[in-house]
């Protein structure tokens, strides 16, 4: 068998050579269409750099998973990277984290090309399938599926943006964001790849709940890896309410908590508090309990995975992908053995 790395370059290449060509086409002036073109080539070249793009990939083999082929679904694919595209560009701007190829620009821009990217493009990638003879239904099914989501991602973004503003934030309505912002995400990269694949409903919902369960454990993961991971944590500064830190303060009481929240505000206007509300993060047991949570949305992904029986060697890929969802070196200690 290939190597996967290699298999996995072929899809990007193939997926953003579709999203080049559906952008070249739109209706728009050339600048607008320069914009789109611009944030395609800054994620384009990190993808080729480290292609396990999971909009790219996960689509693709859910479709092989239940055909024993991915080639129909490279349109699915693309919408989904639409998705992923228009989101990481939001993100970006709302986190002052732009690329230097952006900074230049007027946010009005910004939020111009991440809305087409969001709106339009994944219809457009969709219509493609009708080249294919995928019949109407299908086509608006799944044209439905992506609008859905992109309201409940909002949701989710939403959220994200308020819990720095509210008083108390419980461990539930974390979660709850979380699986709303990722989890519904890569539910729809599942779920897409699914629905065009077949028409039981019962594999499309277990394929859904995977991509849900994959979603989330990997949001966390990411939730550690920024306090954790790096010397400048982009959630400190921006006063972001990740799972580790609503941990820490639904447990903390009295004068530990109080040092806590004083510590967070500090972190939003310097990096020299950022060790100390790690340290404090850590004896609160954040991350014991995020790395617990992190595992049971693994073995949730893994008992959907099994009830919708992949065939191989997708199978063996999306095995390969739950183990590649990796927590910061010191917090493999905490984790329960598979």
């Amino acid at each position: 068998m290939r190597n996967y790395e290699a298999i996995m370059r072929e899809r990007t290449v193939r997926v953003f050579a579709l999203l080049n060509e559906l952008i070249e086409a739109l209706p728009v002036p050339l600048n607008h269409r320069e914009l789109l073109q611009r944030h395609l080539e800054v994620v384009r070249e990190l993808a080729e750099a480290r292609p396990d793009m999971s909009a790219v990939r996960i689509p693709l083999l859910v479709h092989a998973a239940v055909t024993g082929d991915e080639e129909l679904a490279f349109p699915v694919a693309a919408a989904c990277t639409c998705i992923y595209l228009g989101a990481d560009l939001f993100d970006s701007l709302v986190d002052n984290e732009l690329p230097p190829s952006w900074r230049t620009c007027d946010p009005a821009e910004v939020n111009l090309a991440a809305a087409t990217l969001l709106g339009a493009l994944p219809q457009f990638s969709i219509a493609r399938l009708r080249e294919q003879g995928t019949p109407p239904a299908k086509l608006w099914a799944l044209s439905y599926l992506f609008a859905e989501t992109v309201l409940t991602m909002g949701a989710g973004q939403h959220e994200d943006l308020l819990f720095p503003t509210l008083e108390n934030v419980s461990l539930e309505d974390g979660r709850a964001m979380a699986e709303r912002k990722s989890g519904a995400e890569y539910a729809l990269y599942a779920k897409a790849g699914a629905a065009l694949a077949t028409e039981e409903s019962s594999t499309v919902e277990a394929y859904a709940a995977f991509g849900s369960c994959f979603g989330v454990a990997k949001q966390l993961v990411n939730d550690v890896w920024d306090i954790w991971g790096e010397d400048v944590s982009r959630d400190l500064l921006n006063g972001r309410r990740t799972l580790p830190i609503v941990y820490a303060l639904s447990g903390l009481r009295g004068e530990r908590r109080e040092r806590l929240q004083k510590l967070l505000v500090a972190a939003r206007e310097s990096t020299e508090h950022h060790d100390e509300v790690r340290s404090l993060l850590a004896a609160a047991g954040s991350v014991r309990y995020t790395a617990l949570i992190v595992w049971l949305y693994q073995q949730q992904a893994r008992k959907h995975l099994d009830a919708a029986s992949p065939q191989e060697p997708a199978g063996q890929e999306f095995r390969i992908l739950l183990d590649e969802t990796l927590l910061p070196p010191h917090t493999e200690e905490v984790r329960p053995s598979d």
